[in-house]
């Protein structure tokens, strides 16, 4: 279908944005939630901050969500995603743990992806004390966030140090090389550098994965045996996002692995738009499916 008009419309006053990236959006009405909490986790080498989202109801027990915010494509710090938390806490119930991980150019990989996996490892072992059980923790993310939480999945499936219970992957990087002429993705020879993504212009190289013992720099190659092994999966992507091919190539893999996934193709949309562009019948199309998703068994 034909690209959204009011992003049309974006793009056209705003040119500069179809090669630099829609900005995520923080003006609108921030939904009611119960608390939010500023904190950090004491790795070995340095202080992880951290953001706790409780839902506007005080319970005995919170599903987690453990939720890696954008940083490849999707500029902003652990501020810009506060409204994106509230309304996945609010929606669906859960208690979301945002982390704000170090990302290039100040801290090159594998620096993300260490601060994700000790993350995830407090998380676990703190479930109790957050109100949470160990059986019953989510993790996910938008772009850079989706392929780092795929790879955390990945890394504790190789481990056998915890198992999570589903992934949410929004618009996911899952194929690190940056080739676009010749791209076995069609997608990105389409789209690239076209709506608010391009991929050789982007920091996206900080979530490279190597000295992580992870068999793959890139989720969309990872062996059938360890993604046979993947949790229950939700896989946005976007028409007119050059990633869109390989994300929903990624979602087939899976499938053909074994595992239970929805894909959700968000049809005339953009990469980010679960960040941007509020109030559009998409982006709250995406919550609720996502809470939905949460939900379910």
């Amino acid at each position: 279908m034909p690209l959204h008009h009011y992003i049309e419309q974006y793009f056209q006053n705003h040119p500069h944005a179809r090669v630099k990236g829609v900005p995520i959006s923080s003006n609108e009405k921030k939904p009611k939630i119960l608390k939010v909490e500023d904190t950090f986790i004491q790795s070995t080498t340095n202080q992880i901050p951290i953001r706790i989202y409780t839902p506007d109801e005080e319970d005995d027990y919170y599903p987690l969500f453990l939720f890696f915010p954008g940083g490849g494509f999707i500029n902003g710090d652990i501020g810009s995603y506060d409204t994106s938390c509230r309304l996945l806490s609010s929606l669906s119930g859960y208690k979301v743990i945002v982390v704000n991980y170090r990302f290039s150019p100040d801290y090159p990989a594998p620096s993300a992806f260490q601060d994700c996996y000790f993350a995830t490892q407090w998380v676990m072992k703190h479930a109790h004390d957050l109100g949470g059980r160990t059986n019953d923790v989510v993790i996910g993310g938008p772009s850079a966030g989706g392929n780092l939480a795929t790879m955390v999945v990945l890394k504790s499936i190789i481990t056998g140090e915890f198992q999570l219970a589903k992934q949410v992957l929004q618009y996911p990087i899952t194929d690190l090389d940056v080739q676009i002429k010749g791209s076995e993705y069609q997608s990105r020879e389409l789209y690239n550098g076209k709506y608010g993504v391009d991929i050789t212009k982007s920091h996206a190289d900080f979530i490279h994965h190597m000295q992580s013992d992870i068999p793959s720099e890139s989720p969309i190659f990872v062996d059938h045996q360890y993604l046979a092994k993947m949790p229950k999966t939700l896989i946005f992507t976007a028409e007119y996002d050059p990633l869109c091919d390989e994300g929903e190539l990624y979602a087939e893999k899976l499938k053909r692995a074994g595992v239970q996934v929805r894909l959700v193709r968000f049809d005339g949309n953009i990469h980010g738009f679960m960040q941007s562009f509020p109030g559009s019948p998409d982006y709250m199309r995406g919550y609720d499916i996502t809470a939905e998703f949460l939900n379910n068994d």
